[in-house]
């Protein structure tokens, strides 16, 4: 199955843009020099605009297609939702870690090496099942700090002394269609939940990614209060400056 990694996507649109990008300048070029020997260049820029454009939706064929039928893919939601929902109780029940591996399905055989240099997302990394919402799963992906500015919240200025105004969870939406097996059991490198993941949106796993600050409720089971999705706090930070969550 076509996979996309998170270099392979920016990668498959830089060349998009440049091979249409290019056709369009040689083909202003061409009118105004028409003696000139632009075919070529206008021919290959065309190319490679049609070519990926066609991996590309391809590949988004290929993701269409995971499930046979719809009752193929409502049985593997059920069966997951199942799965999940009594992982996430009993450690809840029991107070125990909610860790859990997420692995990329496209690279599984990368697992447990590390590449240091690599750059993008790593073909497994560790997170936390935290809860369920109607269509997949929540996970935990860091805590740290924000600050309060005029159209929300923003990252914090920590580099120039700057104080996070709340704590806060960074959360993230995995849909159960992404999600192709589960090992509950873990291995002998890590004793935790093993999730094999598809990364189908532009090279990760998430569907959504929010901001979230946890509320306790007195049955134990606790309440994620959104605060703001990652995109409007992204927006809101200043153009300049070295600002981050953490």
């Amino acid at each position: 199955m076509l996979g996309v990694t998170v270099r392979s996507h920016y990668l498959l649109v830089a060349l998009e843009a440049l091979g249409w990008g290019g056709a369009v300048v040689f083909t202003v070029i061409w009118f105004f020099d028409p003696k000139g020997n632009w075919e070529p260049l206008f021919g290959i820029c065309t190319l490679v605009g049609i070519g990926t454009d066609v991996y590309r939706r391809a590949a988004a064929r290929a993701k269409s297609a995971r499930f046979p039928t719809e009752s193929a893919r409502i049985q593997h939601r059920e069966v997951l939702r199942k799965a999940f929902r009594a992982e996430i109780l009993e450690c809840r029940a029991r107070k125990l870690r909610q860790d859990v591996i997420i692995r990329h399905v496209d690279r599984v055989d990368r697992y447990p090496d590390i590449d240091e240099g690599s750059k993008g997302i790593s073909p497994w990394f560790k997170a936390y099942l935290l809860d369920t919402y109607e269509k997949g799963i929540v996970l935990g992906l860091t805590i740290g700090g924000l600050k309060e500015c005029d159209d929300g919240y923003r990252y914090v200025d920590y580099a120039n002394g700057e104080k996070a105004d709340l704590s806060a969870s960074l959360m993230a939406d995995v849909p159960y269609d992404s999600i192709e097996a589960v090992n509950m059991e873990g291995d002998k490198y890590y004793h935790y939940p093993h999730i094999y993941c598809y990364f189908d949106f532009n090279g990760e796993p998430y569907e959504r990614k929010w901001f979230a600050q946890q509320i306790d409720m007195p049955h134990g089971h606790p309440y994620f209060k959104q605060i703001a999705s990652r995109e409007d706090v992204v927006r809101n930070n200043p153009q300049e400056g070295p600002l981050y969550f953490a």
